[in-house]
């Protein structure tokens, strides 16, 4: 026999045992009007405990708490000098980095989507995502380490006692990059020369084929002084004017041992977290992931002007201790979102995006269960109260 429980008061009524007992009551008695009127008065008084959110009013409610997340990087190397991107060499089409004495900013590069959470810790804020999304720039930090260790140790050829003059030449000759189409004829024979020059020596020397202990490349990469510098900014929906909310990681994923959870943490503000569901993600069930798809800024003419989430509506077709399946739409810059249930709660984070033989399947994607966040900072849950 099947149950209703009023979760207000704890009161458990059969319910077939009182659709027999309404049945029983629909021939008119005058003895059994009163006994009608205190079943439907207890029914009407514990009904609101069966009523199921809405969608809409899920999203209504939710929607404000997501939030887009850039990652901002700037390179700073020696002698107090700034690095930026600026071309690729013309042989193997490896990057080539340009400096200035100019600080020019955070350059994004990479972006996703990202939730405050509720914990046990109440004097600042938390904000879940994902792991590769705050890593984003590791691979742009990586090229631009190879590049000036290579420079340096390319400028002690064949002259190392004139290696400092020869790496501030090199300096000069590489940001003539900055030049763009207008760099023509003998300036443009050297340049390519020489770029191309670097990334050899860093082949032949440094790379992890010639140099498996890394030990020169260490030795030269001291030398480049190359120092990385992120920034975290999570923009709230609505016009881009808002001043976005600078974060810093609390704590964040470094291997594939552990889930793919990254936690930004900003003091002095107040923002209320998403609580985790406490009712275990079930097969079939109907959930929605919240986030920023890049896909949803290709087709808004107006993206640029304002930060809104989309809203995709899906199932969960399979569950683990450590994942969710969901075959709601997810894409390039959903991860780190929320997948939420009808109670307006979170299920899990948006972490995979399945993709075969290149092409990505939009609506067979996978979720960091809450359970294992819980696992990866239970400092910040352990003491959490449930409601």
């Amino acid at each position: 026999m099947r149950l209703n429980v009023n979760k207000t008061s704890g009161l458990i009524i059969p319910r077939d045992a009182l659709t027999t007992s309404l049945k029983s009551l629909t021939k008119p008695s005058r003895r059994r009007i009163p006994l009608l009127s205190a079943m439907l008065l207890a029914w009407s008084t514990f009904s609101p405990a069966f009523a199921l959110d809405t969608w809409e009013k899920v999203d209504k409610r939710v929607k404000s708490q997501i939030y887009e997340l850039n990652v901002g990087l700037k390179l700073r190397v020696k002698d107090n000098l700034w690095a930026q991107l600026a071309d690729l060499s013309p042989k193997g089409h490896f990057p080539v980095y340009s400096t200035s004495r100019e600080d020019k900013g955070f350059r994004v590069v990479c972006f996703g989507s990202s939730f405050p959470v509720r914990t046990s810790q109440t004097d600042k804020t938390f904000f879940l995502t994902s792991a590769h999304v705050l890593s984003g720039g590791e691979q742009i930090v990586k090229e631009c380490e190879r590049f000036y260790a290579a420079m340096r140790l390319y400028a002690e050829q064949p002259d190392a006692s004139n290696a400092d003059a020869k790496y501030k030449e090199l300096l000069q000759i590489v940001n003539l990059s900055t030049k763009g189409k207008g760099l023509v004829g003998s300036e443009l024979q050297t340049y390519q020369t020489t770029v191309d020059a670097i990334w050899d020596t860093y082949e032949t020397y440094l790379s992890l084929r010639a140099d498996p202990g890394r030990v020169m490349f260490k030795k030269y990469l001291k030398q480049a002084g190359v120092e990385p510098q992120y920034g975290y900014f999570l923009h709230p929906p609505g016009p881009v004017t808002q001043t976005p909310t600078e974060a810093r990681v609390y704590k964040t994923a470094h291997s594939d041992k552990e889930p793919d959870i990254g936690i930004l943490t900003a003091s002095g503000t107040t923002i209320s977290g998403l609580e985790f569901d406490t009712l275990p993600a079930s097969e079939g069930q109907e959930v929605q992931v919240m986030g920023y798809p890049v896909a949803s800024e290709i087709i808004d003419k107006d993206a640029d002007k304002h930060y809104s989430p989309t809203l995709n509506s899906g199932r969960i077709s399979r569950v683990t201790p450590t994942l969710l399946q969901v075959d709601a739409p997810v894409s390039k810059g959903n991860s780190g979102g929320p997948v939420v249930s009808i109670r307006g709660k979170v299920l899990g984070v948006v972490a995979l995006r399945a993709i075969l033989n290149g092409t990505e399947l939009p609506n067979f994607a996978g979720a960091v269960t809450t359970q294992s966040v819980q696992s990866f900072a239970p400092e910040l849950f352990s003491k959490l109260s449930v409601r």
